[in-house]
């Protein structure tokens, strides 16, 4: 067996460390320039590809729809029944230039939530839609007392319901029926 000597090795890892080293790269100068004209050509992509897009407005379907909550005594809302045979009565009024194709109502309660999606419910411009029997089941047992109730406009758009939750309204004021 055969021991090197210790300088000898530390000599020979400082010539191995050196040559490594000194291998020669791109300099920070052209590097720098590299990378300024790497960023000015994607930047110069990206404003081309932002000028074929068309920024005109498009036409929001959802931009003439707007309801209102009509009050039902001192509340918003008004429920009746007891258990799962609960259910919510309300009155609502189309106040926007265009016709509400269906509602979807998001009923908040003390234990989970419940969505409704009423496409029948439609209501034309400038006309009253008052719900006032057992149509709009709520179950008390599974989703607990009503907190509140968010109403969400529905338009037609072609052969599809676009859904507007940016004019939807909430109803937090709800009592018993009367």
């Amino acid at each position: 067996m055969f021991i090197y000597p210790i300088n000898q090795l530390t000599i020979n890892n400082m010539t191995l460390k050196s040559s490594f080293f000194n291998k020669r790269g791109v300099s920070p100068l052209i590097a720098t320039i590299l990378l300024i004209s790497f960023a000015v050509a994607l930047g110069s992509v990206v404003l081309n590809w932002g000028k074929n897009i068309d920024m005109s407005k498009s036409e929001d379907t959802c931009s003439g729809a707007s309801i209102k909550i009509k009050s039902i005594g001192n509340s918003e809302v008004c429920y009746a029944g007891s258990g799962e045979n609960g259910y919510i009565n309300f009155i609502i009024s189309n106040n926007g230039d265009i016709d509400i194709a269906g509602l979807a109502i998001w009923i908040v309660g003390q234990k989970g939530t419940k969505l409704l999606d009423l496409d029948d419910f439609s209501i034309k411009k400038g006309d009253v839609l008052g719900v006032e029997d057992n149509s709009v089941k709520y179950d008390f047992n599974t989703y607990g007392n009503i907190k509140y109730i968010q109403f969400i406009p529905k338009v037609k758009i072609t052969d599809s319901m676009d859904i507007c939750p940016r004019n939807s309204v909430k109803a937090e004021k709800i009592s018993v029926c009367d």
